[in-house]
């Protein structure tokens, strides 16, 4: 799925190191994104990313399966990775794009 200009936008060096793919694009096409984000997405999805930090992977599959299309096996793959992207994420240096 196309993500247009949202798709051209880079990752956090953190989420490129963990999830093997530099923009949103790469990061869509490899976890297989079918829905369009929409409307109120970064919202969630920013609150997705908070609940992720203190441990709580419900709202990411919610958001990966549900919003986004993802196949609940490859969100089971992405959410494995998920820690290893927190930890390097709050590294100081480590969020920059």
């Amino acid at each position: 799925m196309d993500l247009g200009e949202l798709g051209a936008q880079g990752l956090p060096a953190a989420v490129a190191e963990a999830y093997g793919a530099t923009t949103v694009q790469e990061l869509a096409d490899r976890l297989g994104v079918s829905t369009p984000p929409g409307p109120g997405f970064s919202a969630e999805a920013d609150a997705a990313w908070s609940a992720l930090k203190s441990g709580d992977v419900a709202p990411a599959r919610r958001v990966l399966v549900e919003r986004l299309g993802v196949s609940e096996e490859r969100a089971e793959e992405a959410l494995a990775k998920a820690p290893v992207a927190v930890a390097a994420f709050s590294r100081p240096g480590r969020h920059a794009a």
